[in-house]
């Protein structure tokens, strides 16, 4: 019930206020079986994008993991580029689809019901920072595609930083109650990505 309710909320205009006084800005699809897989133990494969770096993926990479570990129900499991070296590979923006055998792959050798696959569709660090994801759940079961979602941010607009002000003042960010100030947010690719893993996570 709780991810109809946010795929639902994800249907609201952008800058709708939602809970928490912190806006979604991110839309989600989910499909109608939903709630018949049996979902708990998931494999985050690596993020990813045309134009990133190592380095930037990694970061990407952990931020992600650390805010879908504590704000989601699954048991997430974070791979690297070692984990898939024997699996098929798999070209979903070429292809649209995924190959069953890279789903299979990973899923039997680390035991996973679904796979969380990212791609960075643009990024940039430096002010006014902006990031976009597109993240796919797709079932061990049936290589089929649950849960799909899309989030822009972009700093250099009004709800983005009043949004990031209030996740980050107001009790949701690592911040809060602290001396830091959320504008560390507008500066640091960390705090930005974090905030952007919790628009997901809030959807998922």
């Amino acid at each position: 019930m709780k991810r109809l309710l946010f795929a639902l909320m994800a249907l609201v205009p952008a800058c709708a206020t939602t809970h928490q006084d912190v806006e979604l800005f991110g839309t989600a699809r989910v499909v109608r079986d939903f709630t018949s897989y049996r979902l708990e133990r998931v494999g985050l494969i690596p993020l990813g994008g045309e134009r990133t770096t190592a380095v930037q993926e990694s970061v990407l990479q952990s931020t992600f993991y650390s805010e879908l570990s504590r704000s989601t129900d699954f048991e997430i499991v974070m791979l690297d580029g070692d984990d898939l070296a024997e699996v098929p590979s798999s070209d979903p923006v070429r292809r649209g689809w995924y190959n069953p055998r890279t789903i299979l792959g990973i899923s039997q050798r680390f035991q996973l019901d679904a796979l969380l696959i990212g791609t960075i569709t643009d990024l940039q660090t430096f002010h006014p920072q902006r990031l976009s994801v597109q993240f796919d759940l797709v079932s061990a079961e049936t290589g089929s595609t649950l849960w799909s979602s899309t989030l822009h941010l972009d700093a250099g607009e009004q709800c983005v930083r009043e949004g990031l002000e209030a996740f980050y003042s107001h009790g949701e960010g690592d911040s809060a109650g602290s001396d830091e100030p959320w504008e560390l947010a507008l500066m640091s690719p960390r705090r930005f990505a974090r905030f952007a893993a919790w628009q997901v996570a809030r959807l998922l």
